[in-house]
């Protein structure tokens, strides 16, 4: 039994040993056979130390061999479990659009095998961030900054206590200005073509969804203009009022017409206690 399980756990190894070897482009990489011999003589948090010195030194397609054949060969053991994040972090500290994929890959897997496992929200944390930094200017497809939101929520809602929960909500919040700021500028650009249902629509949906938005005073009052050029009169007035009640302050006030009628719930009531 025992000459078994270390067959297969060489076979693991030759495997890992390969695949690490094709990645690094076998410039600076120990031979297979050399590496393989090293991995089955070394403890497991022997491997783990070699593997987390060498990536701490950027030696990571070297480092990576060592805490792959940990989190492979010993993915129960707590150690196991550790080299999987590690190895996910490793890729994630390139900084660069393919480690981000590899990391987010490698996190949501985590996630997957260990889902009771205490640093859980750490790996979605890491995956929210994963979809951050890859998000796109507003004027882009934002596909990464309403993954990177999702996941910023989900650890809101699922660890509220965890210490990246602050961290997580100030993104978070970020994320969905970016996503807002995405949408007017799309209404903007129908409006400029004179596209005013579909202006109108993605106007709305601001509205609706985003009323934290920076610049709420400007879609509101934009939006009233759209409204009237489209014979909505009365919406628009409507959308005009609230900008007035919501923010007196703001300079888009100033460009409402003089004689806007107030808000109904504003109208002085002319009936008399006496009649």
């Amino acid at each position: 039994m025992k000459n078994q399980m270390k067959r297969k756990i060489s076979l693991r190894i030759g495997m890992a040993v390969l695949a690490g070897a094709v990645a690094a482009g076998c410039s600076t990489t120990p031979s297979p056979a050399k590496l393989t011999r090293e991995l089955l003589v070394l403890s497991k948090e022997e491997a783990y130390a070699r593997g987390e010195a060498l990536i701490a030194k950027k030696k990571r397609d070297l480092g990576r061999q060592y805490l792959r054949f940990v989190a492979e060969n010993y993915a129960n053991d707590p150690i196991g479990k550790q080299a999987a994040l590690k190895l996910a972090d490793s890729y994630f500290e390139e900084g660069n659009a393919l480690g981000y994929l590899e990391a987010q890959a490698r996190y949501k897997d985590f996630r997957s095998r260990y889902p009771s496992h205490p640093r859980t929200d750490y790996a979605l944390f890491r995956m929210a961030q994963c979809a951050d930094r890859q998000a796109e200017h507003p004027e882009r497809d934002q596909t990464n900054t309403r993954l990177a939101a999702s996941s910023y929520r989900e650890v809101l809602q699922l660890y509220p206590g965890s210490p990246y929960a602050e961290e997580a909500r100030t993104r978070f919040q970020a994320m969905r200005n970016l996503l807002a700021e995405h949408e007017f500028r799309v209404g903007n650009h129908y409006y400029k073509r004179k596209l005013l249902r579909a202006a109108t629509s993605r106007y709305e949906f601001l509205v609706k969804y985003f009323p934290e938005y920076s610049k709420l005073d400007q879609v509101l009052y934009e939006v009233g203009v759209t409204y009237k050029k489209l014979g909505r009169t009365e919406d628009g007035v409507t959308s005009w009022q609230r900008l007035k009640s919501d923010f007196p302050s703001s300079p888009w006030v100033k460009k409402l017409p003089p004689d806007l009628p107030l808000p109904s719930h504003e109208v002085p009531n002319t009936t008399s206690a006496g009649f």
